[in-house]
């Protein structure tokens, strides 16, 4: 246990700087550092897609070059690149500068993305293992996200940018801060676990080899789909949250409270979760998950005001945190398989995860630009609400059934009880 909740932990610092990415980024390169709408959601794509190929190149690095502290030597480089960089952004002007600084903090992030991740192979080794480790993971991850609601609901308080600015620099200090610690935390409390015992039919020695092994592997090539489902279409809503209330409810600060209620919704229900997939596979789990969340769009696209707006929300929470405890338990387990394991193979099928992962979540991100961008108008310099709503709302729908459509019920071993 507290090897699981050691490695958890580091969760916690990573949703930090995911969050502030994937939630209010764009908004501050927008409204605050005065880029254009299309501009800010390619640079942030660009860097993203740098970020994913930068993953599967890391990912293969470390499995060329073996070793059984690989993996922190990844994380002691990249957690304190990432925390620079993220500081750097909040803290300077231009626009070329700011860019330059989000990359260093990708490249960071990156490194450190593929050291941890890898490490929840060598953490759970069982079924069990998969998805308690997957709810501990995510319960630091809402804490994470919790820190940056309540960041940001003081930070978009001000109403100059310059004030505004000043806040987010300080809250990007904090973060920052926190990110080493949990890294250094989650390193720390790993070191003593090795890599996976040598298989007799390991993959293929060359790079293209193991990824065409990877992808005819039916429960990896599934998790994959799914991953770029999850991390392109369904977050859509929540990257442009602050435009959604700035359109909807007048005032973009309505984000920071939207978010922390999405937060307390995961939180509550992870433990029910993760006592439900005792009983239950991941992609059971991850079907009901995707099942709610068009609910919850659906309903949000009727009413996001007063209670009824509060509910849907948590909802929305309770079924993000199903989605996503199911989606990093395939992973673990499909990554465990002996097509896909060995002594020297163990970061490849996470590098290619994180590398569909990002690369739909920088399509993602230029789909936000874009529709902030179409949807803005020219009189108010405010997205239209309507226009805003059917599009952010209603292409997660759209998303969700695809997922179910990967999802559905094939007779395979993935589907029965662990």
């Amino acid at each position: 246990m507290p090897t699981k909740l050691g490695y958890s932990i580091g969760n916690l610092g990573k949703s930090v700087v995911w969050t502030s990415f994937e939630n209010f980024m764009l908004f501050y390169l927008v409204s605050i550092a005065g880029l254009p709408p299309l501009v800010a959601g390619s640079l942030l794509a660009a860097t993203l897609l740098w970020d994913a190929l930068f993953d599967l190149a890391v990912a293969l690095w470390a499995d060329a070059r073996g070793g059984g502290d690989r993996l922190g030597r990844l994380i002691v480089m990249g957690a304190p690149m990432c925390a620079i960089g993220f500081c750097l952004v909040f803290a300077l002007d231009r626009p070329a500068a700011i860019a330059a600084a989000i990359l260093l903090c990708r490249i960071g992030y990156s490194l450190c993305d593929v050291g941890h991740n890898t490490l929840l192979v060598r953490v759970a080794r069982t079924p069990r293992d998969a998805t308690s480790v997957s709810g501990y993971r995510l319960i630091f991850s809402a804490c994470g996200a919790a820190l940056v609601a309540l960041a940001s609901t003081w930070s978009l308080a001000p109403a100059g940018a310059a004030a505004r600015q000043a806040a987010f620099a300080t809250g990007a200090l904090v973060g920052g801060a926190i990110y080493v610690a949990t890294l250094a935390t989650a390193w720390f409390a790993t070191r003593h676990l090795g890599g996976p015992a040598a298989c007799t039919n390991p993959l293929p020695v060359s790079r293209g080899g193991r990824l065409r092994a990877l992808w005819r592997h039916g429960p990896f090539r599934r998790t994959l789909l799914v991953a770029a489902v999850q991390a392109g279409i369904v977050p859509l809503f929540l990257r442009t949250l602050p435009f959604f209330g700035q359109a909807v409810h007048q005032d973009a600060g309505w984000a920071g409270p939207a978010l922390a209620t999405i937060t307390l919704g995961q939180s509550l229900s992870l433990p029910g979760w993760m006592a439900l997939s005792r009983r239950l596979p991941p992609i059971v789990i991850a079907r009901i998950g995707h099942a709610m969340t068009i609910v919850a769009m659906l309903g949000l696209v009727i009413a996001s005001r007063g209670i009824g707006g509060t509910v849907l929300l948590m909802l929305l929470g309770m079924a993000l945190a199903a989605t996503n405890l199911a989606l990093w338990a395939m992973l673990a387990l499909a990554a465990q398989r002996p097509e896909t394991s060995g002594d020297t193979n163990e970061a490849t099928p996470v590098g290619l995860f994180l590398t569909t992962l990002k690369s739909a979540a920088a399509i993602g991100n230029l789909v936000s630009g874009t529709m902030v961008a179409l949807t803005t108008s020219p009189m108010t310099s405010a997205p239209d609400g309507p226009d805003l709503t059917a599009g952010v709302l209603l292409l997660p729908v759209v998303g969700c059934l695809l997922a179910l459509y990967v999802l559905r019920p094939r007779g395979a071993p993935a589907d029965s009880v662990p």
